[in-house]
This record gives structure tokens, sequence and C-alpha cells, in this order.
């Protein structure tokens, strides 16, 4: 860059290139970055050369010779590492600015399907009325994943924290309501609510075929072919670091919730929970059959989940009638878009952690959307309570509830079933 080109810059507001390569380095400095080095040279390539005036150079051919030492005649098809590479580039990027203190930082972004970084100014925020932060467990990388039991959407740790924040700024002042008298034995409590929320088995490539996968995702005239078979070493889990997107959408009607009523949380995912995370504090289990401690701490209630001996479903199961099976997913219903699903919301004082647990936990992720609208909205609570035993504020309760799907969505939550005691 010229130094008239960077005086102009310095009128009109623009970030420097000195500020850039500042940027850049506190960048490549930190936890994404450092620990992969082809997204760091890439990165690091491509941002110098936009200082420098040299973004016409920014092509994909271009890249995969000068970051990746490939042949000047190299096949782009038949080795998307350039593409493959930015890919994880921007990933990285949007993990980094979601961390917490990157926010109001100078922001070095790679538009998709290009390779000439663009740059931004801080954000100008307006001031909000201040509320209590939520305490969120560390974040993982979001990911992208061939395969996802139960549930075809993902979201990754880092996407669910803008989630968590923007419900917080948008929840607005309340007056007591059912809905506080039913969450209030969890809301009294001192310490933070630890919601726990359940992760399914996800999965993902090694090597070249994560590369191949990847690949299709960025531009290409010729998208490669998949394998016909991969192999079940090259297959690894990262089942802990993602939760489904109808476990999501309750996650954040709850945050909200707290965040209105100045109650701070801890997230957690279901397969990193051990029991000292949950001793001792008030608990929120999000999921079922994809989240243990749902199972395990609330299989002896009267309504709870179970598995058809035979393999053909998944149901909720009341002890006082063990033969019925009016409340049950079919395993030949688990695939379409439109069907009946079935939740527990439970409330209880549990004795393995000593402290209130409320459970929002659908057979499949339809219920769990369902269960979270329940417990937030205070038209089906109070509907729910009309015939509610006196005092039931200090008892224990549950709800079954049944929503119908619809193209894969939530249909509005109804109560088929109450249990007071």
């Amino acid at each position: 860059m010229s130094l008239e080109t960077e005086r102009r810059t310095r009128e009109q507001g623009a970030a420097s290139p000195p500020e850039i390569i500042a940027q850049l380095e506190r960048i490549l400095a930190s936890a994404p970055f450092r620990t992969s080095k082809r997204c760091s040279d890439l990165l690091k390539h491509v941002v110098e050369a936009a200082c420098e005036g040299r973004s016409d150079h920014l092509k994909e051919r271009t890249l995969g010779i000068a970051v990746f030492d490939r042949d000047p005649d190299y096949d782009t098809n038949q080795d998307p590492v350039v593409r493959t590479t930015a890919g994880q580039v921007r990933k990285r990027l949007a993990q980094y600015y979601l961390e917490p203190g990157h926010g109001d930082e100078l922001r070095i972004d790679l538009p998709a399907g290009a390779y000439v970084p663009q740059i931004h100014p801080p954000p100008v925020r307006e001031p909000v009325h201040a509320l209590e932060p939520a305490v969120l467990a560390p974040t993982a990388t979001v990911a992208r994943t061939p395969r996802v039991s139960r549930s075809a959407m993902v979201i990754g740790g880092s996407g669910l924290a803008v989630l968590v924040a923007l419900a917080a700024l948008l929840t607005l002042r309340h007056s007591e309501n059912d809905v506080d008298r039913y969450w209030a034995p969890l809301l009294k409590q001192s310490q933070p609510v630890v919601l726990c929320v359940g992760q399914g088995h996800v999965y993902k490539l090694k090597g070249d075929l994560d590369r191949l996968f990847d690949a299709e995702a960025e531009p290409s005239e010729t998208p490669p072919a998949a394998p016909p078979s991969i192999p079940w070493n090259d297959v690894y889990s990262i089942s802990e670091r993602i939760i489904g997107i109808n476990d999501a959408q309750t996650l954040v009607r709850l945050t909200a919730l707290f965040a209105a009523r100045g109650k701070s949380v801890e997230l957690r995912g279901g397969r990193s929970t051990t029991l000292g995370d949950l001793r001792g504090k008030p608990v929120v289990l999000i999921g079922a059959f994809n989240n243990s401690w749902t199972l395990s701490l609330t299989g002896e209630l009267r309504f709870y989940f179970d598995e058809d001996s035979a393999g053909k479903g998944l149901l909720v199961r009341d002890r006082q009638h063990p033969e019925a099976r009016a409340w049950e997913v079919r395993s030949s219903q688990e695939a379409a878009l439109d069907h009946e699903d079935f939740a527990i919301v439970s409330r209880v004082l549990d004795p393995t952690t000593e402290q209130p647990v409320i459970v929002a936990a659908g057979i499949q992720g339809g219920g769990t959307a369902a269960a979270g609208e329940f417990l937030t909205s205070v038209g089906y609570l109070s509907k729910a309570l009309e015939n509610a035993p006196a005092h039931w504020e200090k008892r224990n309760v549950q709800f079954v509830l049944k929503t119908r799907l619809l193209s894969g969505a939530a249909g509005p939550p109804e109560v088929v079933a109450a249990y007071y005691w």
C-alpha cells in the first residue's frame, strides 16, 4: 500500500496496514489458530498480500503454489487443499471473535467463495440495560459432521454463545406469574443454574476423507465424488462438541428466562458432565435419550423414558400403568417429518444432587423443543396448573406432553398427564 493510499485510509477512519497486521498477529496467537499451521499460513499470506496491494494474486491455484508448495500444474479439483483450508479458516475466525474480549476488536473476515480478506472496524455498540451475564463453560469449535444421530441439524458451542447472548438482550421486564412460581426453587438458590444439554452420536472423517467432503461446501466447477466406502478407522467421534438444534432452541429459551430474572447459568454438555459438576447446584436437564443424566436422575419417577425391548421404538412409560404404550415413537417414524412426539417435564428435589432438578426432555428433538416452549410460556404453564392441588409450588411435579411435528417443526405442547407428590 502506498503512503498516499495509507494516508487516505487513515482519514476515512479505516484500519491502517500496521493495525491490520497487529490484529492478524493476535489472531494467529489465539488457541483456534495455534493448533493449525495450515490455517495460520493461509490467513497470514492472504492478509499480508492484501495489505501490500497484491489482492489480484489471491486465486486458488496461486495460493496452492505459494502457501502449500503445490506444483504449478496441479489439479485443484483433485487436490482442494486451498478450498478446504479456507473453510477451516472461516470457522476458526468465527470462533475467535465469539470468544470473550474479541467482539470489539478490528475484524478480519474471509468471505465464502473468495480468498481476498475483508477488514471491518470494531462495531459501535448502542448502550443496553445491564443484565447479569450468563456464565458459560468453555465453548467448542463449530464442526461439519457427515452423520448426526436423531437430529439432522447441529450447532457448535461457539454459535450457541451468540444465541444465548441474543436471547439475554431481547428479554423484556416482567411481573411474577406461574412461570416464576414454577421456577422458584431454582431461582432462589445462590448458585448459578447448571444447564446440562444432551449430546447425541456425531462422527467426523479423518484426513483426506474429511477434506474431500468439506470441499463440497466450497465453490468448484467439478465437485469431487464421494468414495464408495469409508473404513471404520477413518471415522472418529466429536459427539462431545455438538448439540442438536432443537435442544439449542430450548437452551436459548431457558437462558432468556434466567437472564430476565437476573440468574446466571453454567452451560455443560451431557457427555462431559460429572456428578461433581451437578452436586450442590440447581440443575436443568435438556434432552432424554441423548442425555444419560436425564435417564439416570429421573429413571425412578412415575413417568420415565424407556426403549422397546424389541428395539421397535422409544416411549414414555407410566409406572402406574406399565402396560400402556400410547406415548411411543416407533422406529419407522423416526425419520418422518410429520408424526407425534412426546416429552416429560419434571421438577423434583433430587437426592443425588441434593438440589432441585428440572427436566425438559422429548423422545426426539421436537418433543424437547415443545418442552422448552411449555416451560417458558405463561399461557401453556398456567393452563396446565389450573387443576393443580393446593400449594403445588412446594411439591414435586411431572407433566407428560404431546406435540405434533409438522415438516419437522414442533407444534404447540399439549398436556396429556400430570402428577404431583
